[in-house]
């Protein structure tokens, strides 16, 4: 017996729960990077590493922007009859 596949609606909706897990992932990451780059003793505050720190918890940021677009991204899916 086949089985019936997941409505694309359905599967949409959990597409964007993906992402939103993979979100706050992202967020865990920018904060550990936050929190190393906080942390950092004086003589590195301005060094190559900090500046490692900042764009890496840029990237990451806009990662997480992507990922917020994606959660307010609505489709409505035409039906066979509409």
């Amino acid at each position: 017996m086949a089985t019936k596949q997941k409505s694309r609606a359905t599967r949409f909706d959990e597409a964007k729960s993906l992402v939103s897990d993979a979100k706050s992932q992202m967020e865990e990451l920018r904060d550990e990077l936050q929190s190393w780059l906080d942390n950092l003793p004086e003589n590195l505050q301005s060094s190559n590493k900090a500046d490692m720190l900042n764009e890496a918890i840029s990237n990451i940021e806009d990662a997480i922007n992507s990922c917020e677009e994606v959660e307010n991204c609505d489709v409505e899916f035409p039906t066979m009859f509409s």
